[in-house]
């Protein structure tokens, strides 16, 4: 992980860096998210994966995360599975916290 000197940077980059970690932290817990989805859904490898980033996109259709919620709690009702949508946002905290924390510590796999 690489030391961010926030003394040392200009507004614009401190408002850029700010930018690109929480986009970073966004990107990561909806990726976490959809590969506990894909577990739950059957799915390993790339599959898994694929399954992970449409998560992700899904994410870009609307502001807030409601989106990937509907496309979790959509698609593990087309398979039949039942999880309530307060489950979901449960997971989606918790994959949050595990992403700051991965990004806190440098950890950078999945």
């Amino acid at each position: 992980m690489t030391f961010v000197d926030l003394d040392r940077m200009t507004c614009c980059e401190v408002i850029l860096a700010d930018y690109d970690t929480r986009q970073g932290l966004i990107a990561r817990r909806n990726i976490l998210l959809g590969m506990w989805a894909a577990e739950r859904l059957g799915l390993s490898g790339a599959e898994a994966e694929d399954y992970a980033w449409n998560v992700h996109f899904a994410d870009l259709q609307q502001p807030g995360f409601d989106d990937v919620v509907a496309k979790i709690a959509s698609d593990f009702s087309a398979r039949g599975i039942a999880v309530r949508e307060r489950s979901i946002r449960k997971q989606l905290r918790e994959m949050e916290r595990r992403a700051e924390l991965q990004i806190a510590t440098g950890f950078y796999r999945f």
